[in-house]
């Protein structure tokens, strides 16, 4: 049910740090209201109700739920929870944004998909690079008409030293993540380049993930990839490459980042007309013959945390559709779904 015209209270399960971006952008959106908050762990939802206040706070999230004067919940739970969490608030009545990955496989996404059409609930999965003003910038561009026809994509986030160490070693162990370097990292940029395109309808996948580095890592589980690459076929006839890796002997083009070694995480989208790189944002345009690199103005520098809870409460509100939504988190999983199998059985893999 819509919530039109009344201040949207929303429930954050789990108050880490994505749970605190979400939190921190509340204040600033006058039809949200911080109500709530859930989390196991006391010390973390301590600290969180101490900086965010909330009004109410839970250990259980199943007590929140309970709550009839929670709207929405944002669920930021490791990968194995989202499923289980998402399916609860959406029986409870409750609209849901999902951090990222929407669940563990397709199967699953479907299942949600179904249950939020069913109740007319708001489902949205996380993605506020879509927010960004980079990929804002880009998306008006594509919209204009600036690239012709698009068909091909370049989709990178490539580490030479990254695999995520996490609470507890969920990361490392697939019966919790879901999937190593493709569903932490990987689904970032395929994302951004698939929005891009427009979210063609994906057909086929052809793919291989790999297991390379293990001597790398502590955690007693490391039962997921470190590295996927992926050609992924749409129904308009566009592709997209997909390269993503949380450990890689990279080359020296690649550029040393902060965190994890060498580190490069980009989009690059290609059309009859022109082609655009997201970082640094550039646009390539065919003027008579001659390929002209063509300033692009970024249009503010808003918080992309702050666009999309935006977006989120607009749509619960009736005002505005969802720029993240079910049927395309359901594709975006099919998409992960099928580069596992295409690794699996050493061929290309349909999309149904």
């Amino acid at each position: 049910m819509k919530k039109q015209g009344k201040r949207i209270n929303l429930g954050v399960i789990g108050t880490g740090w994505p749970g605190q971006q979400h939190a921190r952008v509340m204040s600033a959106i006058p039809e949200a209201k911080l109500y709530a908050c859930a989390d196991l762990d006391e010390q973390r939802r301590k600290e969180f109700v101490a900086e965010y206040a909330p009004q109410n706070t839970f250990g259980d999230y199943h007590e929140m739920l309970a709550d009839p004067q929670v709207d929405a919940a944002i669920i930021c739970l490791p990968n194995f929870l989202h499923f289980p969490a998402t399916l609860a608030a959406l029986e409870a009545g409750k609209h849901v944004l999902c951090e990222k990955p929407p669940t563990m496989n397709a199967a699953e996404m479907k299942v949600l998909h179904d249950e939020a059409e069913k109740r007319g609930l708001t489902y949205f999965f996380s993605r506020q690079f879509r927010f960004t003003p980079a990929m804002r910038a880009a998306k008006q561009l594509i919209d204009d008409g600036r690239l012709g026809t698009i068909y091909h994509a370049q989709a990178t986030w490539v580490r030479s030293r990254g695999i995520p160490a996490g609470i507890g070693g969920w990361f490392t162990e697939k019966r919790r993540s879901g999937g190593g370097a493709l569903i932490d990292i990987g689904v970032h940029a395929l994302d951004s380049a698939w929005y891009l395109m427009g979210t063609p309808r994906p057909v086929s996948v052809s793919a291989q993930v790999y297991r390379n580095f293990a001597h790398l890592v502590s955690d007693p589980v490391f039962d997921v990839e470190d590295a996927a690459f992926a050609f992924i076929r749409f129904e308009n006839g566009a592709v997209v490459h997909l390269e993503t890796s949380w450990a890689a002997n990279l080359t020296d083009d690649i550029p040393q980042g902060q965190y994890f070694g060498r580190e490069l995480n980009n989009s690059n989208v290609f059309g009859t007309k022109g082609s655009i790189r997201l970082k640094p944002l550039t646009f390539f345009e065919d003027q008579q013959g001659a390929l002209t690199t063509v300033p692009v103005e970024l249009p503010d520098d808003a918080d992309s945390f702050e666009l999309q809870l935006r977006n989120f409460v607009d749509s619960v509100q009736g005002r505005a559709e969802p720029v993240n939504n079910s049927e395309q988190a359901v594709e975006l999983m099919e998409m992960l779904d099928a580069i596992y199998a295409s690794s699996s059985l050493g061929q290309e893999v349909p999309i149904t």
